[in-house]
């Protein structure tokens, strides 16, 4: 008799043990699936951002460089000091450099959270822009051909103060693969964009 106890004692021990495995493989489980769920990616905000001062922009010109309502804080003397230091920090794209990914069939959202027009535009490989003067802070890079072309175009379009736009991704703008875009007047404003 003592030796059924044992046994039966054993027995409720050992389901006792493994009632707290099974719950944390049950949960282990229902997170592996939700995760997986959460790497989809089906949409993406993209902004256009800079900072720059309407007074100093927009001194002594008949049609502003900077939106008269941006709040910008960056002088235009501080914008050209910076030009030979890769540009000034705060004219960029949100996602940066290191980029971002979004799903075919996904939708992609353009938006300026800036003072100033930027483009968006798919490039081959990064370097200059439209504007001369800025390609120092890249180094005086040759223009790329794709900013020497007229936009708007299926891969440019302009990104004016307050505004946004909407695309999908798989189509002409986010072709599917690693695509890299640059603003052809801002040239260090850049970011990597990958269709899945």
């Amino acid at each position: 008799m003592a030796s059924s106890v044992i046994r039966a004692s054993r027995t409720r021990s050992t389901i006792v043990k493994c009632r707290p495995v099974v719950g944390a493989l049950s949960l282990a489980a229902a997170l592996g699936t939700f995760a997986g769920a959460a790497h989809a990616k089906d949409f993406l905000d993209i902004r256009a951002r800079d900072q720059c001062d309407p007074v100093t922009f927009n001194a002594g010109r008949a049609n502003p460089l900077c939106s008269p309502s941006h709040a910008g804080s960056v002088t235009l003397q501080e914008f050209l000091d910076a030009l030979p230091n890769g540009g000034h920090d705060a004219w960029k794209f949100n996602p940066g450099p290191s980029g971002a990914h979004i799903d075919r069939g996904g939708t992609v959202q353009v938006r300026s959270d800036a003072g100033e027009t930027h483009t968006f535009t798919k490039v081959v490989a990064f370097g200059g822009g439209a504007v001369p003067a800025l390609n120092v802070a890249v180094g005086n890079a040759p223009p790329r051909i794709e900013c020497l072309a007229p936009r708007p175009n299926l891969t440019s379009i302009n990104v004016a103060a307050n505004t946004a736009q909407l695309f999908q991704a798989g189509g002409t703008l986010f072709p599917p693969g690693i695509n890299l875009y640059q603003c052809c007047i801002h040239p260090w404003m850049r970011t990597i964009i990958t269709v899945r």
